[in-house]
């Protein structure tokens, strides 16, 4: 009998429920029904929608956010999908076991600290990287194998890793030797910052074959080739140098590994550009009324949680400028900052990019010390990285996701204030900033128009260039101290009798006893101090 997974030497694509179940670990995802084994062959994952009936499903793993629907299991039957996923919610649910297993429908359930979108990568990434290319080489199997056999016959330590330097698999060869930078990109899935990586990954990416690095105080020499697809560079291959010298012919193992590993670093670009389209298209319909619930609980947010509704973008007036970079190019590189610095710290979020600014819907309350601090770390990351002048407005504590599309305008509300004349430090919180936004909106409706001559500052400044007086000075440090003539002849420089004379003097100019017209020249002093300051 032919063998179902091989056909004239050339080995079919795909992986079983049983590898998805053994990679990920019963932390992550475990079996509640399994009627037709673990050697189910499974394809992409795919989140439900009960409004996409025409869905392709076949071998399917469909990741259902919500409550199942009573009929989920025969829609999952009838269109062939491999496996169901859905969370229990801290009970067992014994009526869907048991008509997963009577309908033959095989039932998964993932972990309540994993939210869906991270699911949806782990598993299509597992698939990219670990999927049978087809290829007669038994040695293209998968990313690790392949590692493996570059280590054994070239005869060093190997790490292969995409354009942004995650590490995508290593070789696990006995005995290997490997230094702490190995080591902690290993432990982190990502090369460690180092201050030659800019100068070393260009290095790799220009040549045309196998190239050595330098070496340097704290690591070992490492022989690096790109990998590349028709000339496009897809990731990176390196083998680390141990006390023993690498095989004579290691440069061109590599050459042969990068050939071999093209295809999977290919393929998984094609995996990870479907999934970032498919999650700006959900983290879009967060801030949409009403908000869609499938996608929020697909980022792992809780519905009815408090959240806090984050903005970051960029000061126009800040000095300096982001070299190379678009805003929202921007925007996103610093999306991925906070995104990972709020994973750190566990705090369940969904993070994304909209109209140049990095934004987040954070299962937190807005005056969390926690946020701030991440906040204010990735402040000062981005202005390493992408350029000075970035700033973060914090919305109100929202009672719910709902309220999302209400929060991103208090967030960009406060932002506004933060990058504007009004603002302070680079952090704002909508809370606190009711009097600045009041000023701000004031000093808007004021600038659309030009002052008129009886105002009362108009009066005096007019005043002023005609006698050759001072009474602006005068009456901005008087108000400054209050109206306290001690306190204001001291910061003039002058005795309180003589403020004294001034100010009965000025009060011919404007009734300065009248509360209305001293609100008047309060608010006017402030805005037009406010509108000589530099922004930011």
């Amino acid at each position: 009998m032919t063998d179902p997974n091989t056909a004239n030497g050339i080995r079919s694509v795909g992986i079983t429920l049983g590898v998805l179940l053994d990679s990920l670990g019963p932390e992550v995802i475990r079996p509640l029904a399994l009627p037709h084994g673990p050697s189910v062959a499974m394809g992409s994952p795919v989140i439900h929608d009960v409004e996409q009936a025409n869905v392709d499903l076949t071998d399917a793993v469909l990741l259902v956010p919500g409550s199942p629907g009573p009929d989920l299991l025969d829609k999952a039957l009838n269109r062939r999908a491999a496996a169901v996923v859905v969370r229990a919610r801290g009970e067992a649910p014994e009526v869907m076991i048991a008509e997963a297993n009577r309908l033959g429908v095989t039932l998964l359930e993932c972990s309540e600290d994993l939210s869906w979108g991270q699911l949806y990568v782990l598993v299509d990434t597992l698939r990219a990287l670990r999927d049978p290319i087809l290829e007669q080489d038994d040695r293209a199997a998968d990313l690790f194998s392949l590692a493996n056999d570059i280590a054994l016959r070239a005869g060093g330590a190997v790490a292969i890793e995409d354009l942004s330097m995650r590490v995508l698999s290593y070789s696990s060869v006995p005995g290997q030797e490997v230094d702490d930078l190995r080591r902690d990109g290993i432990l982190g899935r990502r090369v460690p910052d180092h201050p030659t990586n800019a100068e070393d990954y260009a290095n790799v990416m220009r040549a045309g074959t196998a190239t050595w690095i330098g070496v340097q105080a704290d690591f070992r020499p490492r022989l690096a080739i790109a990998v590349r697809d028709g000339g496009e560079a897809l990731g990176s291959i390196w083998v680390q140098l141990g006390s023993t010298p690498l095989a004579s012919n290691a440069a061109e193992v590599l050459a042969e590994g990068a050939r071999l590993a093209a295809p999977h670093l290919a393929r998984l670009n094609v995996a990870t550009d479907t999934d970032r389209r498919q999650r700006a298209e959900r983290f879009a319909r967060l801030f949409r009324t009403p908000v869609d619930h499938q996608a929020a609980e697909s980022f792992g947010l809780q519905l009815e949680a408090p959240a806090s509704v984050v903005a970051i973008g960029r000061n126009e007036n800040a000095q300096g400028s982001m070299p190379g970079r678009s805003a929202e190019s921007a925007a996103v590189h610093i999306s991925v900052l906070l995104r990972m610095a709020l994973s750190s710290y566990r705090l369940e979020s969904a993070v994304g990019s909209l109209e140049g600014q990095t934004v987040a819907v954070i299962g937190t309350v807005a005056d969390s010390p926690v946020l701030r601090k991440i906040l204010a770390s990735v402040l000062g990351r981005a202005a390493d990285v992408v350029g000075a002048g970035w700033r973060a407005g914090v919305s109100r504590t929202l009672n719910s996701i709902t309220d999302a599309p209400t929060g991103l305008v208090q967030a960009r509300q406060a932002l506004g204030v933060v990058c504007g004349s009004f603002g302070h430090g680079e952090i704002g919180n909508h809370k606190e900033l009711a009097a600045s936004m009041f000023l701000l909106e004031v000093q808007d409706a004021l600038q659309s128009r030009d002052a008129h001559p009886s105002e009362p500052l108009s009066r005096i400044v007019e005043y002023d260039r005609l006698q050759g007086t001072e009474y602006v000075k005068t009456l901005r440090s008087w108000m400054a101290a209050h109206y306290d003539i001690a306190r204001g002849a001291e910061a003039l420089v002058l005795h309180p009798n003589t403020l004294r004379h001034r100010l009965r003097r000025l009060a011919k100019v404007v009734d300065i006893e009248d509360p209305d017209v001293r609100l008047a020249l309060a608010l006017q002093l402030r805005l037009q101090e406010i509108g000589t300051k530099p922004a930011g």
